[in-house]
């Protein structure tokens, strides 16, 4: 959260990242990784999939071809990640500790949620069916409905169109730098989210940190000025910002 600027007016819908945000969906990713390089003899070890965390799949399989000169093509690779994804994902999952409850809540509410993740369209509508969530969310956006994949702002664009809301209206939660910059790109308020294993240190884009679900305040999506704290500082205003220039096409609520 920065400095002193508080939120005017109160925000009409929430997006969600997936991966990392909604679930602890990361390590499957990275084993998936593993799983298909270690037939060429390589292995991408943690620093290494930070670097890719929160893009696009086929962007992070051509930084990967690089960094260790895989001679593959890059369809190649996609194809057996995918298998290998889709194998993963047979194990049972959960949603990340608190998720529910606050998806529950903002629902009684009355507030319209949409999930914008960088995976590809089966694997999102594979993860929330087994998450048990998919009714709570009125719009998901995957990769395989834009061009661009985040960083690029096109999947928080897309979830607030299909929601009918002004971007600038939406909170965003995310876990990767990446992400964040997506939502901020849409003109997006973005809270970011170290719940998982694959936690991230402090991004300095996100307007807000929390630690775990129970730390953020819903009078915040009311509009009214909360406290929160950042790990390792004094408790200081939420910085939302109050108004921000908001891209947006088709109808949305004022």
């Amino acid at each position: 959260m920065k400095d002193q600027e508080t939120i005017r007016n109160p925000f009409r819908a929430v997006i969600f990242d997936l991966d990392g945000v909604l679930w602890d969906g990361e390590p499957l990713y990275h084993e998936a990784f593993n799983l298909v390089l270690a037939r060429y003899g390589h292995q991408l070890n943690d620093e290494d999939y930070t670097q890719i965390m929160g893009h696009a799949v086929d962007a992070c399989w051509q930084w990967v071809r690089e960094r260790f000169g895989l001679t593959e093509s890059l369809s190649d690779l996609l194809i057996a990640y995918d298998n290998a994804v889709v194998d993963l994902m047979r194990r049972p999952a959960e949603p990340l500790p608190g998720v529910r409850a606050l998806l529950d809540e903002l629902t009684r509410r009355g507030f319209p949620l949409a999930v914008a993740s960088a995976s590809l369209r089966p694997w999102v509508d594979t993860t929330l069916a087994g998450l048990g969530l998919r009714p709570l969310f009125q719009a998901v956006v995957s990769a395989s409905e834009v061009d661009n994949g985040k960083p690029a702002p096109d999947l928080y664009l897309a979830a607030a169109r299909l929601l009918r809301v002004s971007p600038g209206k939406c909170l965003a939660f995310e876990d990767t730098a990446a992400g964040v910059a997506a939502a901020k790109a849409a003109g997006m308020s973005v809270v970011q989210v170290r719940v998982a294993s694959t936690a991230l240190s402090l991004l300095p884009n996100a307007d807000m940190v929390i630690e775990n679900y129970s730390q953020f305040d819903l009078s915040l999506l009311d509009g009214q000025p909360v406290q929160a704290t950042k790990p390792g500082s004094a408790t200081i205003e939420t910085a939302v910002p109050s108004s921000l220039n908001s891209p947006s096409t088709g109808p949305v609520k004022p």
